[in-house]
């Protein structure tokens, strides 16, 4: 019974394909190519994050690259001594942006400052199938 299912249905496909013309729409590829408008058929696109700069701004210093000394309130002296946390200099290097100084690296394009484009996938190119021939490349 399979067998005869098979046969029936390559008897049907020769039939089909004789009388079938090569698609205009597509050129026989069943889909169609276009640029990606986008991304500027360039695949990606600037971070938002970052804005293409694969840093983004330290959100413990808030950019400055360092903290306040909490022992002193950011005045150097506790009393009437010099503040022994901070030793008089009232603040403190950040820890978090200490590698960019103010700035933390950015984990959404991993420092990249671009993300691959979501509508072509990166390529560039958006591909549909051919809406004439529904992907067989010929009618």
């Amino acid at each position: 019974m399979k067998r005869m299912v098979l046969l029936l249905a390559l008897a049907m496909m020769a039939v089909v394909g004789v009388q079938a013309q090569t698609c205009s729409r597509c050129g026989d590829s069943g889909k169609i190519e276009l640029p990606c408008q986008p991304c500027n058929n360039r695949g990606t696109w600037q971070c938002d994050d970052c804005h293409g700069k694969g840093l983004i701004e330290c959100y413990h210093c808030h950019g400055s690259g360092e903290l306040k000394c909490i022992q002193c309130n950011g005045t150097g002296v506790r009393g009437d001594d010099v503040c022994y946390t901070c030793g008089g200099q009232k603040t403190f290097r950040c820890e978090a942006c200490k590698t960019h100084r103010g700035y933390l690296d950015c984990t959404r394009c991993n420092c990249k400052g671009e993300l691959s484009c979501f509508h072509c996938g990166g390529t560039g190119w958006r591909v549909w199938t051919c809406p004439d021939c529904i992907a067989a490349g010929r009618r």
